[in-house]
């Protein structure tokens, strides 16, 4: 998954076992809010749930959830799409070597099609695509009121999914990719709140800060107060294969008329869209087939049973 890609680039140095040794805590990290008190008054579910019941919140990695079909598109159709015609060059140089005999021409033009089909084939194997693609639906994380817990999946890759005390995270908001949006960021850290484990973005990403506000505040009301104590979400995100799905994940419809009821000017954001919409197409294929080559989430047993989904 994109967010595990992530994860290895910045942590590259920790080893096997990535999440074995606390690391400091930056010194520039904002102050993390207090799980205790009220952060708004105004809970706000963003728009970024999968699942909420009276046991848990399912929601997703921000970096995964924002990045989804990009990459795919990006370099899997560029670079994937290459390859076909540089296999027909060397099957037609080849028969030509075969028919017509040696020489020197074609035993240049033979290795030059080679070493062009593997570097092709190592792009898409190794480039982001490969994250995007032949893995899981959804980076999901699980907020447990029973246990108070929260659970992270990861593949196997990274170890499996892991479980860290809800009482032991630090949260803050934080720019998303250096400016223009915001995000909730987690950290699953030490007893003593100097040094932590695991970091991860949580949601996606949202325009206003108050808005992240929200998000932060439905997390933590549902976690402390209870399910009743927030609302119902307006839409429900799945792990289904949905092509509709996958051009409303990159089409903002949904939430320009969520903005739109919440009192914002969305003209900018309409223009935007409609001047974007072939890069959109493109990146919502790219999230269809991001999707028809990876398979749902599956949570380890004592996970589910702590979810109450049994064995």
């Amino acid at each position: 998954m994109i967010n595990e890609y992530f994860t290895q680039l910045l942590y590259r140095d920790r080893g096997l076992d990535w999440f074995a040794e606390p690391l400091d805590i930056p010194v520039d990290d904002d102050i993390p809010f207090d799980l205790k008190t009220r952060a708004t008054d105004e809970p706000y579910d963003a728009e970024f749930i999968y699942t909420k019941n009276d046991v848990f919140l399912e929601t997703v990695n921000a970096d995964e959830f924002c990045r989804r079909g990009m990459y795919t598109a990006m370099f899997g159709f560029l670079f994937g799409g290459l390859i076909p015609f540089a296999v027909l060059s060397f099957l037609e140089v080849a028969w030509d070597f075969y028919t017509d005999g040696l020489s020197v021409l074609r035993c240049v033009a033979l290795f030059f099609c080679s070493v062009f089909i593997f570097f092709l084939s190592y792009v898409v194997c190794n480039a982001h695509s490969a994250w995007d693609c032949f893995t899981y639906r959804h980076a999901a994380i699980r907020f447990n009121r029973r246990t108070r817990q929260v659970h992270v999946f990861y593949t196997p890759k990274l170890g499996g999914p892991r479980s860290y005390d809800w009482d032991d995270i630090l949260a803050t908001i934080t720019p998303f990719d250096n400016g223009g949006y915001f995000v909730l960021n987690i950290m699953a850290a030490t007893p003593d709140g100097t040094r932590y484990y695991d970091s991860f973005p949580v949601g996606g990403e949202l325009v206003k800060h108050e808005e992240c506000l929200g998000w932060w505040e439905y997390i933590r009301r549902y976690m402390e107060e209870g399910p009743d104590q927030v609302p119902e979400p307006g839409w429900y995100h799945t792990d289904r294969l949905s092509l509709k799905e996958s051009f409303l994940r990159w089409f903002p419809l949904r939430e320009m008329k969520r903005d739109k009821a919440r009192g914002h000017d969305i003209r900018y954001s309409q223009w935007r869209m409609v001047l974007m919409s072939p890069m959109l197409a493109l990146f919502s294929l790219g999230h269809f087939v991001s999707m028809l080559t990876s398979r749902e989430v599956v949570w380890t047993k004592e996970i589910r049973e702590a979810c109450g989904e049994g064995g």
